[in-house]
């Protein structure tokens, strides 16, 4: 509810889902939101950005084709309706290097066209400990939720608040 009032609302349709380490719970952290969102009769699209180590598929029971990797190379892509109000872009497969896929102009315009489609778009990033990938989904969206537990190492968390600060992305939770 918080959420939705403050971030979505307010004009901003996308949010970066981020975590300092992987296995820390962010993907399923996502999925569960979109899937909350969508229950509350949001239109909501989640997108797997981590194209490194893409997981998002499996907690829908998806195939990992068609997906983000493959739009960003200009071929064909298809967004899966997961139950009503929920639609989910899988990560796809590329042999290209995923920053440089990912800092394409179509990445920008997806996420622009998403947000005019849909009230809540959720993008799934890597984890920081991958690399600088999540500052550019971070970056086009303006916001990051970040996930994190006890365990997080405070360098880890450190890199993490590194990368955000830099790609100007205000930490909204």
């Amino acid at each position: 509810g918080l959420l939705l009032e403050h971030w979505f609302d307010r004009g901003r349709g996308v949010l970066a889902v981020v975590s300092a380490d992987s296995s820390k719970g962010r993907t399923r952290v996502a999925g569960e939101l979109a899937r909350a969102f969508a229950r509350a009769g949001v239109s909501t699209l989640l997108i797997d950005a981590d194209l490194r180590a893409s997981r998002l598929h499996r907690a829908f029971g998806l195939r990992n084709r068609a997906g983000l990797a493959d739009f960003l190379e200009g071929e064909r892509t298809r967004l899966a309706h997961c139950g009503q109000n929920l639609s989910v872009l899988v990560a796809g497969r590329s042999r290209a290097d995923p920053l440089e896929l990912l800092s394409r102009r179509r990445m920008r315009e997806l996420l622009a066209a998403a947000a005019r489609r849909y009230r809540v778009v959720l993008v799934d990033t890597p984890a920081a400990a991958r690399g600088p990938d999540l500052q550019l989904s971070a970056a086009f969206a303006g916001g990051a939720l970040v996930v994190a537990n006890f365990s997080t190492r405070k360098s880890a968390l450190a890199r993490l608040r590194e990368l955000l600060g830099s790609s100007k992305a205000r930490v909204v939770g």
